[in-house]
């Protein structure tokens, strides 16, 4: 709490954990249980490509998951406390544990996210133009299940323009560069022997090994190493 009463601050907290432990027991594990229901997977950033903004679905860092979770079961408190005319005590006990059981504001905002993020998804291959990323998308669509099934049409599409042809007896593919990139045409890569080890969601490899490349926007990838890992 910035320039506030500190005091205050821990008093609305200490009577917010003991009706918690007085009501639900244990409390450590009933905050981390609350906080892992409301991490969200997938948000939506502006990507701004050729004078135009658009709002690309992407993945949300583990540190970031966590704040964005306990900001809106914060704000879900101090909304409740408005709209119910209740001590901000009552509120917070009783929005950690509605985020416990899976409902409440925080939650609501999380599956409103996750909602916005499936519209968004025909703009998915702003940000995930290989085939790896699809792979981790659309293993993020599965964990969500139900209704959100991300199909990310257009992204599979740009997939269809890689033609494999063979010269002599090296095997070469055909990538066209999207213009978004700064260049167009057509680039020829060579294709990487197979090997046991490649990247794929399986096989003993972590989400973290494959997704990191792919979170920071403007790190600079180069193309040819993606590529050679999963063609």
């Amino acid at each position: 709490m910035i320039s506030g009463k500190r005091r205050r601050v821990r008093a609305i907290f200490d009577d917010t954990f003991h009706r918690l432990a007085r009501s639900e027991g244990d409390v450590i594990e009933l905050l981390v249980k609350a906080v892992e229901n409301i991490k969200p997977l997938c948000e939506v950033e502006k990507v701004k490509i050729a004078g135009t903004t658009y709002d690309v679905p992407s993945i949300v860092g583990r540190d970031r998951q966590q704040s964005l979770a306990i900001r809106w079961i914060l704000e879900g408190a101090e909304e409740g406390r408005i709209s119910k005319s209740t001590s901000l005590e009552k509120s917070s006990f009783e929005e950690i544990v509605d985020a416990y059981r899976q409902r409440g504001i925080a939650h609501m905002k999380r599956k409103n996210l996750h909602r916005l993020a499936s519209v968004k998804r025909r703009f998915a291959h702003f940000r995930w133009p290989t085939r790896t990323g699809i792979k981790i998308f659309s293993w993020i669509a599965t964990m969500w299940g139900g209704s959100i099934q991300f199909e990310l049409q257009r992204a599979r599409s740009n997939l269809q323009s890689l033609s494999t042809h063979t010269t002599g007896r090296k095997k070469w593919t055909r990538k066209r560069i999207p213009l978004h990139q700064g260049r167009g045409g057509f680039q020829m890569i060579q294709r990487a022997p197979f090997h046991s080890t490649r990247p794929t969601l399986t096989g003993g490899w972590e989400l973290k090994d494959v997704v990191l490349p792919f979170l920071a926007p403007s790190s600079k990838v180069d193309p040819r190493t993606i590529i050679s890992g999963v063609l």
